[in-house]
């Protein structure tokens, strides 16, 4: 046999046995496929298409394989016998890799009806999910803010009864303190300042001094005027406010920090009676903190709603959970008998809603406080508000 012969006959059957190895392969990745996947309709058509072919290669790779075995056995003409049959196989083999081709191609046109009928069916339902999801979350902001809105109306009707009842008793009670007060400065005068009757008129009028100024807390709760608004730094009021505190900060050795926002220009609205609601609760942030401790005063502009948010906050001795809703009533009051008549913060609490803002309270007993004023930036024109 000629080196030409014996190349031609090793490139067939080499051809053959790789031809048997790719056909395997073949099934075994389009198999790994499909079961990766069993619902895709490509690796199924794939998986079949590969064994149908991967068995028409092998039997005609094992035709190759015997005609050249029988040849070198000394039997040239038995692949003549074997021909027909491989024939016949390989004809079925190419009837069945058609039908499969057709059927699938078929197939294939209602998959893809169905495929993007059921991706539209998805995105439906992610866009119905999303839908609920967002009207459940409109739902409970819209429910949070009935809540908020129900239970300001609530303390609002409460301060308006409990602000006329003050008023009559201030009324009623402020005429015979003055009394009780000018009568026993007159008693006073005719006795030695050494003697037990001094000093007993003195307890009486130190004690008609208190419940003139409670009797002032309540006027100054009751009176609700309109507010006499002018261009003023809210920043000069807060300084004027650290100021009045200074005697007692320096006594209980207190730090004030502040941070003050530049962007936050001079606003429209009632410098004494903010200056007030500031001094309040400076005043409540000192007998929180007690000695050596510190209170932080911040400011910042937020310029798309328009207002203008102050923060105080001390680290303190805080405030109960079961008191947050009631810190803003009248004569509530956390502190010790005697030192607080609880009309601070309702007085504050009606000056801020009276200039169209909102005075918030947020506490964790041993953890501080921190009291939130935020007030709307009005602009002054032709004397009158004009946010």
């Amino acid at each position: 046999m000629t080196a030409t012969a014996i190349s031609i006959l090793f490139v067939d059957v080499l051809g053959a046995v790789l031809m048997v190895i790719f056909s395997v392969l073949a099934f075994v990745y389009a198999r790994r496929l499909n079961q990766r996947d069993p619902e895709n309709l490509v690796w199924t058509f794939l998986l079949w298409l590969s064994v149908c072919l991967g068995a028409l290669f092998i039997c005609r790779s094992a035709g190759h394989i015997m005609k050249h075995a029988f040849f070198w056995a000394g039997h040239p003409a038995a692949p003549e016998y074997l021909r027909p049959l491989i024939d016949s196989i390989t004809m079925v083999l190419l009837v069945v890799a058609a039908s499969v081709i057709l059927f699938f191609s078929r197939t294939w046109n209602i998959f893809r009806v169905v495929f993007a009928e059921r991706k539209m069916l998805r995105q439906t339902r992610n866009e119905l999910m999303d839908l609920n999801r967002t009207l459940e979350e409109r739902v409970q902001e819209r429910t949070d803010t009935l809540l908020k809105h129900e239970k300001q109306m609530a303390r609002a009707d409460r301060l308006a009864s409990i602000g006329q009842l003050s008023s009559g008793i201030a009324h009623e009670i402020n005429n015979p303190l003055g009394v009780i007060q000018g009568y026993t400065q007159l008693l006073m005068r005719d006795e030695d300042p050494g003697s037990q009757r001094h000093q007993d008129l003195q307890i009486i009028l130190k004690h008609a001094k208190n419940c003139k100024a409670i009797v002032e807390d309540l006027r100054s709760f009751a009176k609700r005027s309109t507010p006499e608004k002018t261009e003023t730094s809210i920043h000069d009021v807060i300084r004027d406010a650290i100021l009045f505190v200074q005697n007692r900060v320096r006594k209980q050795n207190i730090r004030i920090d502040t941070c003050l926002d530049d962007a936050v220009m001079p606003m429209y609205m009632d410098e004494k009676k903010i200056r007030q609601v500031m001094v309040n609760l400076l005043m409540n942030a000192c007998q929180a903190v007690g000695e050596n401790g510190v209170i932080d005063i911040s400011t910042k502009l937020d310029a798309p709603a328009r207002q203008v948010r102050i923060r105080v906050a001390d680290d303190g001795c805080g405030i109960e959970e079961k008191d947050i809703e009631r810190i803003f009533d009248p004569f509530f009051t956390t502190k010790p008998t005697g030192e607080g008549t609880g009309l601070g913060l309702a007085v504050s609490y009606g000056i801020v809603r009276n200039s169209g803002g909102e005075i918030m309270v947020s506490s964790e007993p041993g953890g501080g406080s921190v009291f939130t004023v935020v007030l709307p930036v009005l602009a002054a024109r032709n004397g009158s508000g004009d946010s």
